[in-house]
């Protein structure tokens, strides 16, 4: 499922595994805040793993303190868990704590959040079978996966539009839905799709879609055929990618976003390439097309895709952003491109 990438020729890629054992350098840090992280979930893990190697930490700055002792330990493996922002935080802060000179560890995605696109993707399972894997000295498979970065931050997917108001809207209703003693209506999946009917859909009806222009500022960028080929000339540095309506634009290097949706079905097809994808779609248009979306399959003339690996995005109103699955406020102007160094994260062979 889940693979390195291996560049060939100007367009394709061979992906190549690379296998490890797991060891005893190793350290499992949760979130304890995370979605699924209950008391039976803590029991078990305790019961599985080391009380020295094994960290619940209760704030970004206490895991954070428990990265920089893993790196200064020379810590080879470090098991995230929790959802997908947990695991880009531990990314993003074991890269900056990291001494050039030092290897960053592998990163294990432990399956404790809710959308959880990252573990879905490196086929994790459940936290207990995971660990017996690595405890009974089973083979795993490390990746070094490419990430895009924007703002000094690094993500596997970014989106700023119809997916990040979703994205508020589910906020604001579990907040209501808290309230009023129906919360667990508004959790999970069964939230998303309530929050987009009651506020997302009624809010976005009669709006006009903003206007964005998106400028190539690395390599040539192309433009994704329907069947994920490159597709007419090259876009060169400085040119313009796309300007125009749009009411959704994001960027990822893998091909799902939470809860299985294939948003990005051509993310791994390019090495050193992200896919940018585009909608210039009104609310009806994205509703009545969510299966396909869902599936991966959908191919429209309102929708574009490119290869790229740097783009300036500049839009005409500040729009909704999200990154990896977290409400960040909103933008007007960001910057995406490719980050210098992969990540190896680790999946299960």
């Amino acid at each position: 499922m889940f693979w390195g990438m291996t560049t060939l020729g100007p367009t394709t890629t061979s992906l190549v595994p690379r296998y490890t054992m797991p060891h005893d350098r190793y350290a499992v840090v949760i979130n304890n805040n995370a979605g699924r992280v209950t008391r039976r979930t803590r029991a078990r893990v305790r019961r599985l793993v080391p009380a020295d190697r094994l960290h619940l930490t209760e704030s970004p700055e206490h895991a954070r303190e428990v990265l920089h002792k893993c790196i200064e330990d020379e810590v080879g493996t470090v098991f995230a868990g929790g959802g997908d922002g947990t695991i880009i935080d531990t990314i993003n802060t074991l890269s900056q704590l990291r001494e050039p000179d030092l290897r960053m560890p592998d990163v294990g995605v432990l399956r404790l959040g809710t959308g959880n696109a990252l573990a879905r993707w490196v086929g994790s399972g459940s936290p207990k079978r995971d660990l017996l894997r690595w405890q009974g000295g089973m083979v795993h498979k490390v990746v070094p996966m490419e990430l895009v970065e924007a703002e000094d931050t690094l993500f596997p997917f970014a989106g700023l539009g119809y997916d990040a108001a979703v994205l508020n809207d589910y906020i604001w209703l579990k907040k209501q839905a808290e309230k009023r003693g129906w919360d667990k209506l508004a959790m999970g999946i069964k939230g998303y799709a309530l929050a987009a009917a009651l506020r997302t859909i009624p809010n976005y009806w009669n709006r006009p879609a903003a206007r964005v222009r998106v400028t190539n500022l690395g390599r040539p960028a192309h433009r994704i055929g329907p069947d994920g080929s490159e597709l007419g000339a090259a876009v060169p540095t400085g040119g313009t990618i796309y300007e125009g309506s749009c009411t959704m634009l994001a960027a990822a290097t893998m091909p799902l976003y939470g809860y299985g949706v294939k948003m990005f079905p051509f993310a791994t097809n390019r090495a050193g390439r992200f896919q940018l994808r585009l909608f210039d779609f009104t609310p009806l248009m994205a509703v009545r097309h969510v299966a396909e979306i869902w599936r991966g399959t959908l191919r429209h003339p309102a929708m574009h895709d490119f290869y790229a690996d740097r783009v300036r995005i500049v839009f005409d109103q500040a729009m909704p952003y999200q990154l990896g699955g977290d409400a960040r406020g909103y933008r007007r102007e960001i910057t995406f491109g490719l980050g210098e160094v992969p990540v190896n994260l680790l999946g299960q062979a």
